[in-house]
Parts: C-alpha cells; structure tokens; sequence
C-alpha cells in the first residue's frame, strides 16, 4: 500500500465509524420515543401496543443482543479492529523503511479530502466486453 491508501484507509474508517455513530443515535431516538401514532394509547388496540414494543425492543435493549444498535456495535468494533491493524502495519513499515516514513509524513497533513469509496452500479463489463 502506498502512504497516501494508508491515510485514505484511515479516513474511511473514522468516516463508517461516525456513520455507525449516527444510525446508533437514531436508535436510541426510536427506543426511547414514546408516541408512535399506531393507536398505542387505546386499550382496545392491544397489538398496537405490541407492535411499537417490539420497534423499540428491536432498535435498543433486545435481551438477545440482537439489537439493531447491537449489531451496529459490532460493525463498529470489526471497523475499528481494521482500523488499528492498518495503523500497526504502517506503524511497522516506518519503522523500517525511512523513505516509507518520509513520503507518508509529507503527505499526511497535505492529502486533500475525498468521499469514501462507494460501490459503482454498473454499467458492467461481461465477459464478452460488452455492457449489454
């Protein structure tokens, strides 16, 4: 990898880190949001009642962790486990390669910004060449 993927590499992943961040807060809102408008408050509706437990159950606190925060949580420690991998390796090239060292100190303040990757739909290439 050169210096300039190992910074991008590292972009991306406090980038996905923060986006998990983010979907996570979103539930915690919807856990913790009391009025739902499913009709929750008549008595008479009583899967109305269900139903809205189970959103709030799903989203935060499923006693089975299986959480929609939960598994965001686990997508987040996967990102931050990748994360720490590449910093240790690049870490370990600098230390034993100074041009290494040297071009990704040059770069790493200076690197301008960019999106994080994102799949590209089509058009595909087939194995024949063609998009059709």
């Amino acid at each position: 990898m050169t210096p300039e993927e190992f910074i991008y590499l590292d972009r991306d992943c406090d980038f996905f880190k923060e986006a998990i961040r983010r979907c996570q807060q979103t539930m915690d809102s919807i856990s913790t949001q009391q009025h739902w408008g499913l009709g929750e408050g008549n008595q008479r509706l009583i899967s109305a009642n269900t139903l809205v437990n189970r959103f709030k159950t799903k989203a935060k606190g499923a006693g089975d962790g299986n959480s929609v925060w939960d598994a965001l949580q686990k997508h987040y420690q996967i990102v931050e486990d990748i994360q720490e991998a590449h910093q240790l390796v690049r870490a370990r090239m600098m230390q034993a390669d100074q041009r290494f060292a040297d071009a990704f100190n040059s770069v790493k303040d200076t690197l301008p910004e960019r999106p994080p990757e994102v799949n590209k739909f089509g058009p595909y290439i087939l194995p024949d060449r063609t998009t059709r």
